[in-house]
């Protein structure tokens, strides 16, 4: 499963100036919208936030995942953001969140979603996948880090 068939080419934000998740939320909806299948960016920030007060998607090593499956939605979409300053938020070690990667789906076709999910999960065990996405400097790079460690690690 190659992720960046999943992406845009604007869905990706190295050291996002902002002091929430639902900040970067915001900001990286506003990248997928670029796709053209969103109509509301509102409507999908709210839904992205309501599923993360069910739970905190942060699991460890700085990275939150936090996702929802949205009507307005007709694909799955990633994008992704690392942030200029960690924020605290509730997560399994306790470590501030610095790289936020947004996953979005459609309503009606759960299982999708869910193989994305399950693979961003296995790399995100890796320690050079987080690495490599803090070390980028610009969108293009943080692409390029996504794409590679992602080709690498399959």
């Amino acid at each position: 499963m190659n992720l960046m068939d999943y992406t845009t080419a604007g869905g990706f934000l190295p050291r996002l100036d902002c002091n929430s998740v639902a900040g970067a939320v915001a900001r990286l909806v506003d990248q997928i919208l670029d796709g053209g299948d969103i109509d509301s960016a509102q409507d999908l920030v709210r839904e992205v936030m309501r599923r993360e007060t069910e739970g905190s998607t942060a699991i460890g090593g700085g990275l939150v995942i936090p996702h929802a499956r949205f009507a307005g939605v007709g694909e799955v979409r990633i994008a992704v953001a690392t942030l200029a300053e960690p924020v605290e938020i509730p997560s399994e070690d306790g470590k501030p969140v610095d790289i936020v990667i947004l996953l979005v789906g459609p309503d009606g076709d759960p299982r999708r979603m869910l193989r994305v999910l399950a693979r961003l999960a296995r790399l995100v065990r890796h320690e050079s996948f987080l690495q490599g996405l803090r070390e980028a400097p610009t969108p293009e790079a943080l692409g390029a880090a996504f794409a590679k460690v992602g080709e690498s690690l399959s």
